[in-house]
């Protein structure tokens, strides 16, 4: 008898086909299906992870914090969580000094928290601004002029000189003012203006029906001035005042009452303003450039 062959055999060889080791790894269709499964859950878990770090459908409301002051408003927006961001000051008579006058996002805005308000505060005093140079000027370009750069009309006076509303001295608190002199935006400014050399004169317009705002506006285009509110009635807060309007004035107005350039009149306001509706046409500078010096000397 021949020596039986000596044949070494691995482990596999004697395990039944049943128990081989995780035979669905060796199954085609799972290896093409695995790459899909391992992204799909990739694209999960980010998905997850997203909506937790960018709080999907959780938002606080953004408050009105206007008027208050910077600590009032950080403090309200830190219970919303929310962060104040101060980013610039402007100067305004209409709110407490060191308050918020402007805001973004607008209160009511629905944002999420963590977000950022950025918040504009009233400074405690007015930008200091160089006077410009407004001699030489007629009135209506240093009107203009002087309300861009956000200074105001005090006065206009009218002296002898043959360039009728030319603008022929400009004055601070009674004093001469040069021009890039310094000067708080908001001051009021006196603006001397040629009155021609036989004294011009222009009809009387009709303010009744204005609010003061608007008297203001009128009788800088009709080369005149306030006089004295002699009443305000009704008028307990100063609300009332700024809506009041203008129910009698002297010297009447009238096409053929004419005064002198620079000349005053006085106001009575009233609160109750039903019925008080201004002219037609009362805001249009045509209306009130017309002067005239044949009774200059009456």
């Amino acid at each position: 008898m021949g020596r039986p062959q000596s044949v070494i055999f691995g482990a596999a060889a004697f395990a039944p086909a049943a128990f081989l080791p995780f035979p669905m790894f060796k199954s085609r269709l799972f290896r093409n299906l695995l790459p899909v499964l391992v992204a799909g859950l990739l694209l999960l878990g980010g998905w997850a992870w997203l909506r937790h770090y960018t709080r999907h459908n959780v938002a606080a409301r953004v408050p009105d914090v206007q008027g208050q002051t910077f600590a009032e408003a950080a403090d309200m927006l830190a219970k919303r969580e929310l962060i104040a961001i101060v980013i610039d000051s402007v100067y305004t008579d209409e709110l407490p000094k060191g308050s918020v006058v402007d805001q973004d996002p607008d209160a009511g805005k629905d944002v999420k928290p963590g977000r950022k308000v950025y918040l504009v505060l009233n400074a405690s005093q007015p930008k200091m601004i160089d006077m410009p140079k407004l001699v030489d000027l007629s009135k209506r370009q240093a009107i203009s002029v002087l309300e861009i750069i956000g200074l105001k009309v005090r006065e206009l006076q009218y002296k002898p000189d043959p360039c009728v509303d030319c603008v022929i001295a400009q004055l601070y608190k009674g004093q001469p003012i040069q021009p890039n002199d310094r000067i708080r935006r908001g001051e009021a400014i006196t603006l001397v203006l040629g009155s021609g050399e036989r004294g011009e004169r222009v009809p009387v317009p009709d303010l009744i029906g204005l609010t003061s705002a608007d008297v203001g506006l009128v009788l800088n285009m009709a080369s005149l001035n306030l006089g004295v509110v002699v009443e305000c009635e009704g008028c307990n807060t100063s609300a009332d005042s700024t809506l009041a309007r203008v129910r009698r004035q002297s010297p009447a107005a009238g096409a053929n009452n004419r005064i002198a350039l620079g000349s005053t009149i006085d106001l009575w306001l009233t609160a109750d303003t039903a019925g008080l509706r201004p002219p037609d046409g009362w805001n249009d500078p045509t209306n009130y450039s017309n002067t005239d010096s044949s009774d200059a000397d009456l």
